[in-house]
C-alpha cells in the first residue's frame, strides 16, 4: 500500500491508520428526581436500608433508561479489506489479472487487512501523473514483492515489503505505476527491472488524485 498508501500527499499517511466505519457513540443519561420513602417513627434500620436500597434502584433505572444507540462493533479485519475492480496487465508476455487501486481512497488501503495473499493475486497503483512515491506495510499480514513502473511501462526498481512494517519504501524516480505480488512472485516468474509491463490505455487514464 501507499504511505497511507502514496506519499506523494503526506496527509495520507494521517489517515492510514484509521479504521474505516467506525464511530464513537455518545451516550445520554436522564436524570429524573429520585424520591426517598421516609423513615417510619421509630422503626428499626432494616426499613431505611430496604428505602435506600430501592433509591439506589431508582437511580440506575433513571440512568439506565434513554440510552443513545452504541457505536456499532468492529467488523473484522476481512470485511475491512477492500476488493476492487480488475484488468488484465502484460508483465512481460505473462497475463497477470489485477485489482486497480486508482482513487486516492484505494491506493491509500491498497491490500491492507487482508488475512491471506492468492498466490497470483495482485493490485496495480495507478498515479495521475508521475511523482516519487513511498509504500509501506502497516496492517498488512504478509510479504509482498513490489515493482515501481515508469509511464512507459518499463520497471525501474524492485522491493520486498515485509508485513507489518512502517518503514516506507521510496521510489528512486518518480514512477506513473506501482505493482504488488505476493512475495517471491516476481522471481519465480523471471521479472525483473527492465521487464515492460503492458497496461491497457483506459486503466492507465483513469486515475483520480
Amino acid at each position: 500500500m501507499t504511505q497511507g498508501r502514496c506519499a506523494t500527499d503526506c496527509g495520507l499517511s494521517r489517515r492510514a491508520g484509521t479504521d474505516c466505519g467506525l464511530e464513537q457513540g455518545a451516550f445520554r443519561a436522564r436524570r429524573g428526581p429520585v424520591r426517598h420513602s421516609p423513615r417510619r417513627a421509630g422503626g428499626g434500620g432494616g426499613s431505611g436500608g430496604i428505602s435506600c436500597a430501592a433509591a439506589v434502584l431508582l437511580l440506575l433505572a433513571a440512568l439506565g433508561c434513554d440510552r443513545g444507540t452504541p457505536p456499532p462493533a468492529q467488523t473484522n479485519e476481512a470485511e475491512r479489506a477492500q476488493r476492487l475492480p480488475t484488468a488484465t496487465l502484460r508483465v512481460g508476455d505473462l497475463p497477470l489479472t489485477v485489482e486497480v487501486a486508482d482513487s486516492e481512497a484505494e491506493r491509500q488501503k491498497g491490500m491492507m487487512f487482508r488475512p491471506r495473499i492468492g498466490p497470483d493475486e495482485a493490485m496495480l497503483f495507478v498515479f495521475p501523473s508521475d511523482a516519487n512515491v513511498a509504500f509501506w506495510m502497516k496492517n498488512s499480514y504478509a510479504d509482498l514483492d513490489l515493482a515501481f513502473i515508469r509511464s512507459d511501462g518499463s520497471i525501474v526498481q524492485t522491493e520486498r515489503m515485509r508485513a507489518y512494517s512502517e518503514e516506507p519504501v521510496f521510489s528512486r524516480e518518480p514512477v506513473r505505476f506501482a505493482l504488488e505480488v505476493p512475495a517471491g512472485w516476481l522471481e519465480a516468474h523471471g521479472i525483473a527491472i527492465g521487464t515492460k509491463v503492458t497496461i491497457p490505455e483506459d486503466v492507465a487514464a483513469g486515475a483520480t488524485p
